[in-house]
């Protein structure tokens, strides 16, 4: 059990509410009590910062939430789901292989492959050397730009290394300069400055001492620094030979002298080039190689073409003889390492298929089961749409949706666009079903989510998400669940019905006094009445005002469809309530006299609920302004505070009740809902649930104030 205290959240002073663990949690109450403001605060519980935003206007005190014990992953339901997680573009959700397909199942296979493949794993994990070299390759493969068709591009760093003359190669009419370019530390921003250095000269002063130059010989040096040096060719230059010193332990000695030495010194162009595309080569073939070790076991194999397992296996076997310039000891341990691991897959690869078939044929299956299971539910609630799970691996899996109408199944490239609001959300839903089993969380939050749906809809997400009725391993049954809602159905589905048991579901009504929330368990035996059975109780109930009583009756007498006795009975009470004398209505303010032996039938039934009842007394002295002020008076519950207010307006003058516009929307609350009452099968009992808001109750005592006798 989890114990909710909250304080100063909204309209929300305090209050505090349990949840119990491992069931269906349903929280019913009408709109106004603050579920939204619960739900929002239990989810921004462990970020104070943002739990202030639901902060009590004006009050001094912070916002506070706490929960014993405390949750340590709660998700939600509500709109950024859908927002954020759902219907971008032409994908139905993000991470498609993680709520779909990562199952237990599936990863306990992976596993099993993942073992068979640790020692190749850890080759890249653990292997310093191996790390090393690959950074090394990363960081001086990315310097150099390549064609569509793969080959050495001739910009950037391949132009720069084809200079004739560069920061090592200094040209002898530049040779004062030397000892700059020699300068590690700041050759290259000095060559930069040096050229920017133009735009000061004035006539034939130095720009930087004021001594008189040579102003023939200082206009061909400048003319030859200008051409033979830039900022960008010289920090090439330099980057690449300190990046190929990371590399020099995987290179013979007298190999890196002369590579280096074709950089470093005028060297003829195409040897350059030759050199730098069978260096570049070289790299291509030891990264491919890693990328292959990488890659295999990890996420691609698991849907692989099994077929091709040989041929992957093959691709991550350094080819020695190919390898002209990198040797010696070093990458030949590197080489060593990898390759006798390589030749154990080689002889291993009859388990290797066997298991990675085992991996692929759950992939498939889970893809089966997840899209049939999603598309009955569709179906069922009217969504004419279908989802199809497209899995290459597990960094490459979406979810597309198809609209099917006329027999056809096209793609939609817009979700967002084709989806009706309805739609959009029962069909979030069920993807944030899916998507919770992944995330495991201690507490899932639905707040208000089926409301606004028909009835079609509302039984298909509860049914799925509750029943356990489509794929087995994917529903909410058996986790904590907090559904937050002012739809009784759920509670007439899951707890009156029993189509969930007491171990699964538990409900309670919450209502806010004066800002004070409270909640009081609901007992599906004693607590939730059938209609007709609450408006006889009621209307027999001798402790209960006279008035709700009749008009409990009154339901009743429609309950029975108003035939023979009950259409007497209804015809009498209706007269009474509008203070009127006993008439037959035939018509809208048609009325004819009602025989003496329909009178009598209709009180005798009456007197069934009723006894002693006195129809001119009532008239006299019970349905006057006075009388039914006195009642209301004394009267303690809410709902019944309420009727006799909705009676006196049947008698009362328009001059004494002073309606204005803008009260017409709370008054129409009171007329539809309290006049004939609700049309559920099942509704709370009245008299131990406070149903009313309190903004309505507040308003019916301001009026029945305002009313003289």
């Amino acid at each position: 059990m989890h114990e909710v205290t909250i304080k100063n959240c909204n309209n929300i002073k305090n209050g505090t509410i349990r949840i119990e663990k491992n069931k269906l949690n349903i929280k019913y109450g009408i709109n106004g009590t603050g579920k939204t403001t619960l739900s929002k605060a239990i989810f921004l519980a462990k970020d104070n910062d943002k739990l202030q935003s639901l902060r009590t206007y004006n009050a001094e005190t912070p916002a506070e939430l706490s929960v014993i014990p405390e949750l340590s992953n709660v998700l939600i339901f509500d709109e950024n789901f859908v927002n954020q997680v759902v219907f971008k573009e032409d994908k139905v959700i993000e991470n498609t292989f993680e709520v779909f397909l990562k199952t237990p199942n599936y990863d306990e296979k992976k596993q099993q492959l993942d073992n068979h493949l640790l020692s190749l794993k850890k080759i890249m994990e653990d292997e310093q050397e191996i790390i090393e070299l690959r950074d090394s390759l990363l960081k001086i493969n990315d310097k150099f730009k390549r064609t569509s068709t793969g080959a050495l591009s001739k910009t950037g760093t391949l132009k720069s290394l084809l200079s004739k003359q560069n920061i090592y190669n200094v040209p002898a009419e530049l040779e004062d300069y030397r000892s700059f370019f020699s300068n590690t530390d700041i050759n290259i921003p000095w060559i930069d400055w040096k050229n920017k250095g133009d735009t000061y000269d004035i006539a034939d002063n130095c720009p930087y001492c004021s001594v008189r130059l040579d102003i023939s010989k200082h206009t061909e040096k400048k003319e030859i620094f200008k051409k033979t040096y830039t900022k960008s060719d010289s920090q090439n230059l330099k980057e690449v030979l300190e990046l190929l010193e990371n590399l020099k332990t995987f290179i013979p000695e007298h190999k890196y002298v002369e590579l280096t030495g074709y950089i470093r010194n005028d060297t003829p162009e195409d040897i350059v080039k030759t050199i730098m595309t069978k260096l570049t080569t070289e790299f291509d073939l030891l990264l491919s190689r890693f990328n292959a070790i990488s890659e295999f076991g990890y996420k691609k194999i698991a849907i692989a073409d099994i077929s091709k397992l040989e041929q992957q296996i093959s691709n991550m076997e350094f080819p020695i003889a190919l390898f002209e310039i990198f040797g010696g000891e070093k990458i030949d341990n590197v080489f060593s390492i990898v390759n006798v691991n390589v030749a154990t897959l080689k002889e291993e690869v009859s388990v290797l298929k066997r298991e990675m078939g085992a991996l692929k044929g759950i992939v498939q299956a889970t893809i089966s089961v997840s899209q049939n299971d999603i598309n009955e539910f569709l179906k069922t609630a009217g969504i004419n749409y279908e989802l199809e799970i497209l899995a290459e691996d597990e960094t490459n899996s979406k979810t597309i949706l198809k609209q099917c109408f006329g027999g056809e199944k096209t793609g939609v490239s817009n979700i967002r666009q084709h989806l009706s609001w309805g739609e959009k959300n029962a069909f979030s839903l069920i993807l944030f079903m899916y998507y919770s089993q992944n995330q495991n969380p201690d507490l899932i939050i639905l707040d208000d989510p089926i409301s606004s749906f028909d009835s079609n809809k509302k039984f298909a997400i509860m049914h799925r998400m509750f029943k356990n009725i489509g794929k087995s391993d994917v529903s909410l049954v058996g986790k904590t669940v907090l559904l937050l809602t002012h739809d009784f159905e759920p509670i007439t589905d899951f707890i009156v019905v029993g189509k969930l048991s007491s171990e699964n579901a538990t409900a309670s009504f919450v209502w806010n006094e004066n800002g004070v929330i409270q909640e009081k368990v609901i007992d599906s035996q004693k607590d939730v009445k059938l209609i007709v059975t609450e408006c006889e109780e009621i209307a027999k109930n001798e402790s209960i005002n006279i008035v709700s009583r009749i008009a409990f009756l009154r339901k009743l007498c429609e309950l029975n469809d108003c035939k023979n006795s009950w259409d007497n009975a209804y015809e009498i009470l209706s007269c009474l309530i509008h203070g009127n004398d006993i008439k037959r209505k035939i018509a809208n303010d048609v009325f004819i006299d009602m025989s003496e032996a329909d009178k009598n039938d209709g009180i005798l039934k009456i007197t069934e609920y009723i006894r002693n009842f006195d129809y001119d007394n009532l008239k006299e002295n019970t349905y006057i302004i006075a009388g039914i002020k006195a009642l209301y008076a004394i009267e303690r519950n809410a709902y019944l505070q309420v009727q006799l207010f909705r009676a006196i307006c049947e008698i009362a003058d328009e001059n004494m009740l002073r309606f204005s516009p803008l009260d017409s929307g709370w008054y129409k609350f009171i007329d539809e809902t309290y006049h004939i009452e609700n049309d559920f099968l099942h509704y709370l009992d009245i008299r131990k649930f406070n149903i009313v808001p309190s903004y309505i109750s507040d308003k019916v005592k301001e009026m029945m104030n305002k009313l003289s006798d």
